[in-house]
């Protein structure tokens, strides 16, 4: 709380939040007394029906919720468990609140100082574990708006492999809440994590997210990001690449109408040599919302035969839809490959005559053209199931008709 008390909520005059103005989530009155329980599993399941196969945990307005999470007979090699649970294991000790910024990030200090417990997955050393985790983030709150701020530890061991999906949704379209959450990511030696992101709250909803990521030599790691719903939304992503031979992918798309605000901010640390990184982040933004993409890629003395890749595009589908988007390179060594791009436009009127000029209804001709250029990022997800239901969202939210073909 010193931390925060000294660096207060950010605000626009701050160089990282210039374009993401915070003011109309301060200016509500969130709660700490969380509505009593009322949540069901199949409640859960009708949201997101994709978990019903995997691992299956739920997070309520900051809280587990062991009633209705289904991870009592895991597979052999992980653990799930609530910070206090695990408070004494070495692991934990070591890397619980080691990633997140709480010296120079607001919202990291506010969240650690009022995370309840939190959540730790560990997968042990040599363990592939096959079946998706789930990590259901169901937000709600009845006569007040309610403040919660998840925490998460994911650490892999040597050797191990695992596929997580953190989801958050609202019970509703009513509830007013606001999510501050952090996570950090610990991928050890030839380890191997896919964590995947999917933000699809009410647009009464706010939340800021912080992933911190820190990977040992000859790792792999990946992240998709799937923002499609909530009033404010911002993500911030640090990864530090702190072995050779590491391989990071940063993918991220974000769908934005009305008056959404959604803001990714990434940061990528090259320190030692022959690692690479790649970043693909993509956005539709229509109506009178507002995308903001800042991407930085930094490569130490150090860091020779890095191979750091970066590239935002966008689709403003009005006139009055704004994106704001800066990549950027920090070099100190000299023997690289690094390159980074953004690009901004509207829908290709050629490719918009075509498929009128087939019998395709204007609506549906943009829907098609913005599924094309949308559902490549989601391709990118391992996770069958998972990927299979994105693409059933993306084309809902895109308000089209067209049955498409999501093979």
């Amino acid at each position: 709380m010193k931390h925060f008390n000294r660096l207060g909520f950010p605000t626009i005059k701050n160089e990282e939040w210039k374009y993401t103005n915070i003011h109309s989530i301060l200016s509500k009155d969130f709660s700490f007394l969380f509505p009593e329980s009322k949540i069901s599993r199949e409640e859960i399941l009708q949201q997101c029906p994709y978990a019903e196969d995997g691992i299956f945990v739920v997070i309520e307005n900051g809280k587990l919720n062991i009633e209705i999470s289904d991870f009592k007979n895991n597979p052999d090699g992980i653990e799930i468990k609530k910070v206090s649970e695990v408070k004494n294991n070495p692991l934990v000790k070591k890397h619980y609140n080691l990633y997140v910024d709480v010296e120079e990030d607001a919202f990291g200090a506010l969240n650690t100082a009022f995370a309840n417990d939190g959540l730790v997955v560990l997968i042990n050393e040599k363990k592939i574990i096959e079946k998706p985790i789930y990590i259901i983030n169901i937000s709600y709150s009845q006569e007040q708006a309610v403040i919660a701020h998840n925490r998460l530890l994911v650490i892999a061991e040597k050797n191990s492999s695992a596929k997580i999906a953190w989801v958050t949704v609202s019970k509703n379209n009513l509830s007013e809440t606001f999510l501050n959450a952090q996570t950090e990511i610990f991928v050890d030696e030839n380890a191997s994590i896919e964590f995947n992101v999917l933000q699809n709250e009410n647009e009464k909803s706010f939340q800021i997210c912080g992933t911190h990521v820190y990977q040992s030599a000859n790792s792999k790691f990946s992240i998709n990001t799937i923002s499609l719903g909530g009033s404010i939304l911002r993500n911030k992503l640090h990864i530090k690449l702190d072995g050779r031979n590491c391989e990071t992918h940063l993918h991220g798309l974000y769908i934005a109408n009305n008056s959404q605000l959604m803001d990714n901010h990434t940061a990528v640390y090259h320190t030692m040599p022959n690692s690479g990184s790649n970043q693909l982040y993509k956005g539709i933004i229509g109506d009178k919302a507002h995308g903001v993409f800042n991407g930085k890629i930094f490569v130490e003395r150090d860091a020779q035969k890095t191979n750091a890749y970066q590239s935002n595009k966008n689709i403003l589908l009005s006139d009055d839809a704004s994106i704001n988007t800066k990549p950027q390179l920090e070099i100190y060594a000299d023997d690289v490959k690094c390159s980074h791009g953004a690009t901004t436009g509207q829908l290709d009127e050629e490719a918009l005559f075509y498929l009128r000029a087939r019998g395709i209804g204007e609506n549906d001709a943009k829907a098609l053209l913005n599924f094309a250029f949308a559902s490549d990022v989601i391709q990118k997800i391992k996770i069958e199931s998972l990927k299979d239901n994105l693409l059933k969202l993306l084309a809902n939210k895109l308000n089209s008709h067209i049955e498409f073909d999501l093979n």
